[in-house]
This record gives C-alpha cells, structure tokens and sequence, in this order.
C-alpha cells in the first residue's frame, strides 16, 4: 500500500511522455489519454488516503535508502486531503478540457504541460526533504508559466511575464533558506533538520522562516504579495484559471505554510502575527477590488486573493478551531472557486467575453449554465448550509475565543462584501430580462463538470457531520496542532 503514494506522480510524469510522444497529432486520443491518467491517480489517491484516514501516516523510503542518505516521502492525514481534492477537481478540469481546449491550437501539449504541473503538486505533498519540495514546486510553477500564456494573446504573455518574475522572487528566497538549512545543519531532511534547530540562533532561525514564509506567501497570493494573481488568473485558458486558483496557490503555497507555521517554526509562534496581519489585509483587500471589477474573470481573481485570506487568519488564530476552519474552507473554496472559473469559460465559450457589460441576462440564455454558476457564487458567499458558510462561522468563533474579536469583525464584514458583489453580478449579468434571448446552452461535456462541482459545493458542509468529520477532518487539524516531524524514526516504514 506504501507504494501507491508515489503512484501519481509517477503516472503524471509518465503521461507527460507519453501525451507528447504518442499523441501529439490526434487530439482526440491526446485527450482520452489525460483523462485517463488522471482518474487512475484520483484513484490511487483516495485509496491511500482511506489508508491513511485509517491507519496513519505512510512513510516511504524511495529505493529503500533511508534516511538521511535516502529520499523520505510520507502522506498523513493533513497532506491526503490537499492530495485527493487535487487529483478529483484536476479530472473534473481535465473533462471539460477535452471540449474547452478545442478553440485552441496543439491541445495535445496542454495535457502535456497540464501532466507535468499535476505531478510537481503531488510531489510537494508527499515530500519530507526541503530540496524535493523545492523541485516540485519549481516543476508545477515552470508548467504553469507556459499554461498561463498558452493562447498567446499579448495580453496572457504579459500576464504570464508577470507571474514568471514574481515566482522567481519567490523561488530565489526560497532557495536561499534551502542553502543557509543546509549550510548552519548539514541536512536537507526535514526530521533531521528539526533535530538541529535548537543549535541554531534565534537571528538565523528567524532569517530562515522570514525566507521561506515571504516566498510561499507570495506563491499563495497574500497581500502584499498578491499582484501577480489578478492577471495570470483571469487571462489564463479557464480550465488553467480553475486549477490555478482552485488547487494551485493552495498546494504551492497554503499547504507548505501550513507545514513552516504549525509543524516545522513551531519554536517561533510569532509568524502566526503575520498570518494574521497579511491574512486580514488579504481579505480586506481583495474583496474591495473584486466590488468594482468589470471583468468576470478578473473579480474571480480578486475574490481568491479575498478568501485565501480566511485560510491565512485561521491559521494565524491557530488551536482546534482555527485549524478547523482553515480545512473547511480550503475544500469549500476549491470546490467553488474551480466550478465558478470553468462556469465564467463556459460562457466564454458560447459568447466569446467574459466582460460583465458585454453580459446579460444569461438565466433565459443558459439556463442550467447559471444555476451551476449560482451554486458557486452563493457557496463561496457563505450561504447555508454550504461549506464555506460553516467554515467562515468556525474561523469567527475562533477569533472570538481567541480573544480577537476586531478579526471577527472584519470576517463578518468581508462576508457581506463577498455576497454583495456576487448579488451584484447575478442582478447585472445572470438574471437582468433581455428581449427576445436566444438559447444556447453550453455543450455537455462542459456541464456536467460544472453539475458534479456543483452538487459538490452544495453538500460540502456534509464533512463537518460527527462521524465523517472525526475520521477527516478532526485527524487533518490533529496534525496541523499536535504533529512533529521529530517524532518520526529511521526505519519507521508504513
């Protein structure tokens, strides 16, 4: 069973090969192929992870060298969750992909670069080595480059100049930290390197964490690190945008912060201050600008930079609920946030803009287009009995126990602002009466997609129901709260 927590990446990186290889000229299989590879590793995925719900933790020594010679991967509870969403909301994009991907040219090199990105996220989350985690990361951002200028339009090349610069801000910081780990501890394993924190200065402890902590924050799109967000996210291809702000920052950037703030600077409970100060000002922020956007697209961005905000301020608050929260609303909003980018593509497709003036009055056009549409907008609102209703709930009773009640606040406040500009936008585009519409509903292959991202979203908050929720949830936030990469032993092998 160990085995099967290396199966994705595996299979993506053999896809990549054999999608460029075999399947360059026919679209088509191009197409069944990705589809393909990806099921099998959603599979694969949730397998280990009921494994891992059950049992524990997996540890795997890569060609059975163990540590510190040898490479550690491991799935526990925390990363199997970020593990199977990305795998299941990358089949759902990879299906719509088959049909949206059309209007472009050389759709088979979009699986292919689609492949590699997939395989650099899985390996950030089953890495134990600070380097391996580095690769990965460098893997999934070089695919992404290219995917977020894959029209080629002058507008997505300088979307995608944009994210490349600021991404390279980030990976030079972090590479820095990965050189001083190894300088001041001889070691790029992350148990081992634990082991050797306590010789280390608190300047050079700190020095490292600010390194790392400013380069996935940027990754995660926190302000002030969000500028590249808005432009890659809305001038990407759609199936792009929905990966990229459905799974994408969270993977490359939520999930290690998660890692630096609760499991590896546990000795610096001062960075969770700036979680909380980079997490209020994101969703402050990003919920003011998505107000007066225009573009669909654009506001979709803008709401992202907003909610990963929420995840930023619950893992600052940190404690049981804190750490709740944070979960919840990563499933909730990535569920919402992928079905709301391929529903904004669906219309694109049909209509060809995704400006809001240029829009109206799409429930008599697209009728099933818009409920799907609806079902995302209200879920990321908050609207009960959603998930995001209830993880945002969660986060402000944190807050409030906590005794941060200023931050409790200003989440309720940002909730208002959040279902005021979706309100807005379905009065002004969705449900506005037009004379005379003309039906032309999306094909199917994109709806049904969008349909089973939708009853998704809408039954989401099921996971909070005892039962499943302390089989999850409870054993995800029991890592993020109590784990240590120090408890870990050579040899431990499961």
């Amino acid at each position: 069973m160990s085995h099967l927590i290396i199966l994705p990446v595996a299979i993506y990186l053999g896809a990549a090969f054999l999608i460029a290889l075999l399947y360059k000229k026919d679209e088509k299989l191009a197409g069944v192929a990705a589809i393909s590879f990806v099921l099998l590793s959603a599979i694969a995925s949730i397998i280990s992870g009921i494994d891992v719900f059950t049992n524990g933790k997996i540890l795997y020594f890569a060609g059975g060298w163990e540590r510190p010679l040898g490479i550690v991967l491991m799935l526990d509870p925390l990363s199997s969750i970020f593990h199977i969403m990305t795998n299941i909301i990358a089949f759902f994009v990879i299906l719509y992909s088959t049909v949206y991907m059309k209007k472009y040219t050389w759709t088979p090199y979009f699986y292919t670069l689609f492949m590699i990105m997939l395989a650099g996220m899985n390996g950030i989350l089953i890495s134990m080595d600070i380097f391996n985690i580095y690769v990965f990361f460098e893997v999934a951002s070089i695919a992404s480059f290219i995917l977020v200028a894959f029209g080629l339009r002058a507008e997505e090349l300088e979307a995608s100049m944009k994210y490349t610069v600021m991404s390279f801000i980030a990976s030079t910081m972090i590479l820095f930290a990965i050189a001083l780990i190894y300088g001041f501890t001889g070691t790029l394993n992350i148990p081992a390197f634990m082991s050797e924190t306590s010789g280390l200065s608190p300047v050079h402890l700190w020095f490292i964490a600010g390194l790392l902590f400013s380069g996935f924050a940027l990754k995660t799109a926190l302000v002030p690190f969000h500028t590249w967000l808005p432009d890659a996210h809305s001038m990407a291809p759609a199936p792009v945008s929905a990966i990229l702000s459905g799974m994408f920052i969270k993977v490359v950037g939520l999930y290690v912060l998660i890692r630096i703030t609760a499991n590896i600077f546990i000795v610096l409970p001062q960075i969770r201050i700036l979680l909380l100060l980079f997490g209020a000002l994101s969703m402050v922020f990003g919920g003011l600008m998505a107000y007066g956007q225009k573009n669909i697209k654009r506001l979709y961005a803008y709401s992202t930079i907003s909610q990963v905000g929420y995840c930023a301020v619950g893992l600052g608050i940190g404690g049981y609920l804190g750490s709740l929260g944070v979960l919840m609303h990563f499933i909730a909003h990535a569920l919402s946030k992928s079905l709301l980018f391929l529903n904004i593509g669906a219309i694109e497709y049909i209509n060809g803009t995704t400006e809001a003036e240029q829009l109206q009055g799409l429930n008599d056009s697209m009728p099933a287009t818009t409920l799907f549409g609806s079902t995302g907008m209200l879920g990321i609102a908050g609207v009960p009995p959603m998930g995001n209703f209830w993880s945002k709930l969660i986060i402000i009773i944190a807050a409030v126990k906590a005794g941060y009640t200023g931050i409790a606040v200003l989440c309720i406040i940002v909730a208002v602002i959040t279902l005021g500009y979706f309100l807005k936008l379905q009065r002004t585009v969705y449900y506005k009466k037009v004379e005379n519409p003309v039906k032309k509903e999306a094909p199917k292959m994109l709806l049904f997609p969008m349909g089973c991202l939708a009853l998704l979203v809408f039954i989401s908050g099921i996971l909070l129901v005892p039962g499943i929720k302390d089989k999850t949830l409870d054993k995800a936030v029991s890592v993020m709260e109590n784990f240590s990469y120090m408890d870990i032993k050579i040899g431990e092998n499961r």
